[in-house]
C-alpha cells in the first residue's frame, strides 16, 4: 500500500467528522437564532404588557372621572386590579436566563415596575372604600368626593406615567435601567 491509497475506513471517519462539525455549527447557529428569537419576543410580550396595564389604569380613570359616589363599587376596579395582576403573572413566567443582558435588565426594570404600579394602583382603589376595616368586597361603596379623586388622580396618574415611559422606551428598544436608574444613581451619588 502506498501512502497516496486511501482506505475506505478514512473516507468514513472523515466523512462522518465533517457531518459532524456541520451539525454542530447547524446547531449553534439554531440556538443562536432561538436566543434572539426568545429576545424579541420578550420585547414584544413586555411592550404588550405595558400597553394593557396602560389601559386598565386608563379605565380606572375613566371610572373615576364619571363615576358618583352612588354608583362607583369596588367591584369596579377589581376587575382592572385583576388585570394588572394576571399581566403581571404572565411577566413572571419569563426566563430572564435566556435573554440577553440587555433584554434581562429591561425585563427587571420592567417587571419592578409593573409590580410598584399594581401595588400602588391597589392601595388608592383601597383607599377609595368607605369601610376600610373589612376585607375588600364588590359590593363595597368607594367614597369619591373631589380630594378623594385628587388623590387617586395623583397616585394612579403618576404610575400610569411610569408606564407609559415604559412604554416608549421598549418600543424604541431602548434601556429602563438607564431611563428609570442611571439618572437616580447619578444625582445620589452626587448628594453623598
Amino acid at each position: 500500500m502506498s501512502k497516496k491509497e486511501i482506505t475506505l475506513s478514512q473516507v468514513v471517519t472523515w466523512f462522518l467528522t465533517i457531518i459532524a462539525v456541520v451539525i454542530s455549527a447547524t446547531s449553534g447557529i439554531y440556538q443562536l437564532n432561538q436566543s434572539k428569537r426568545y429576545s424579541d419576543n420578550t420585547n414584544k410580550i413586555l411592550i404588550n404588557s405595558a400597553k394593557l396595564a396602560e389601559y386598565d389604569l386608563d379605565l380606572m380613570i375613566y371610572k373615576i372621572d364619571n363615576g358618583g359616589d352612588e354608583t362607583l363599587d369596588y367591584g369596579q376596579f377589581r376587575f382592572q386590579l385583576d388585570s394588572l395582576q394576571q399581566n403581571f403573572e404572565t411577566i413572571e413566567a419569563i426566563n430572564p436566563t435566556s435573554l440577553s443582558k440587555n433584554q434581562a435588565m429591561n425585563y427587571q426594570v420592567y417587571r419592578q415596575n409593573l409590580n410598584a404600579v399594581i401595588y400602588k394602583a391597589t392601595s388608592y382603589v383601597n383607599a377609595l372604600r368607605v369601610n376600610q376595616t373589612e376585607t375588600p368586597k364588590d359590593t363595597d361603596k368607594l367614597h369619591v368626593d373631589l380630594g378623594a379623586r385628587q388623590n387617586f388622580y395623583q397616585g394612579v396618574g403618576s404610575s400610569l406615567n411610569v408606564i407609559k415611559s415604559d412604554l416608549k422606551v421598549l418600543e424604541n428598544n431602548k434601556s429602563l435601567y438607564d431611563q428609570d436608574y442611571k439618572k437616580n444613581s447619578k444625582i445620589l451619588e452626587e448628594q453623598k
